[in-house]
């Protein structure tokens, strides 16, 4: 499913005054004061329905994303056959879609997992937006390297990390990084977050089959780290868990470059 057939969200659209979001997204450091100048840059924000496409890989699209609420992905997939490599989770306050290969064109794909609301900002005025707000390229900066961190991590997850690692590194990843981006989905009493993702969502994002996938979700339940039911997932032992991942929050959080 296209892009070009979601829903325009009709105005008056969230203000970016009073954006939720902020915090996570590129625009933190703009002072309030000027988030006017935000709100001009947004072209509209659009609501895309669960397990929709938001653009394809060798595409060209007119806008970059901030993702306002809901989950997604950013994916490849295998020409010869199909397969899908999921490359990153995407939650509350992440970018999408600005990086381009040759030509202009998308270097990978980008989909939704839950009914999803986007903010579409024109990918034509990308290097206004920076050179009028340098705060902006060095937050861009902060959060390829956050990004980048994290990449590195799981690129080591797929090559010599067993398939119980791995599974354990994205789970303390996205535990982590819900609390801070998607704090409405976190229950500090129960150590719960909201979990839309599959089993193959999973094998998708560290190479596993979804019988490979289920087999080491079991043993993690068994072994009385994590329950995980009904869209919900709780970390039981979150000290263990993050043992057995090798996992540090720092990964998450990233801190400045300068």
């Amino acid at each position: 499913m296209n892009l070009k057939t979601q829903t325009t969200l009709n105005p008056p659209y969230t203000d970016c005054n009073q954006c939720p979001v902020r915090e996570m997204a590129l625009f933190k450091g703009v002072p309030k004061k000027r988030l006017e100048w935000t709100q001009k840059y947004r072209k509209n924000q659009i609501l895309i329905p669960a397990r929709s496409t938001i653009f394809q890989e060798g595409e060209k699209h007119d806008y970059i994303y901030t993702l306002f609420s809901g989950w997604g992905i950013l994916y490849k997939t295998v020409s010869n056959n199909g397969k899908r490599q999921i490359l990153r989770f995407l939650l509350p306050g992440d970018l999408i879609g600005y990086q381009t290969g040759g030509h202009g064109v998308a270097v990978h794909s980008a989909g939704t997992i839950t009914e999803s609301i986007l903010c579409a900002f024109p990918r034509a005025q990308l290097g206004e937006m920076l050179n009028e707000n340098p705060e902006l390229a060095m937050r861009l900066l902060n959060m390829e390297s956050r990004d980048m961190s994290l990449c590195q991590s799981h690129l080591m997850a797929a090559g010599r990390k067993t398939a119980k690692e791995s599974i354990a590194f994205v789970l303390m990843e996205l535990y982590y990084r819900v609390q801070s981006q998607n704090k409405d989905n976190f229950d500090p009493s129960t150590h719960t977050i909201g979990f839309p993702i599959t089993q193959e969502d999973i094998g998708d994002s560290i190479g596993l089959t979804n019988v490979h996938v289920n087999r080491v979700i079991k043993e993690l339940i068994a072994e009385n780290l994590i329950t995980c039911h009904k869209k919900q997932l709780c970390i039981l032992n979150e000290k263990k868990l993050s043992e057995v991942a090798d996992f540090n929050p720092d990964m998450v959080s990233g801190h400045p470059l300068i």
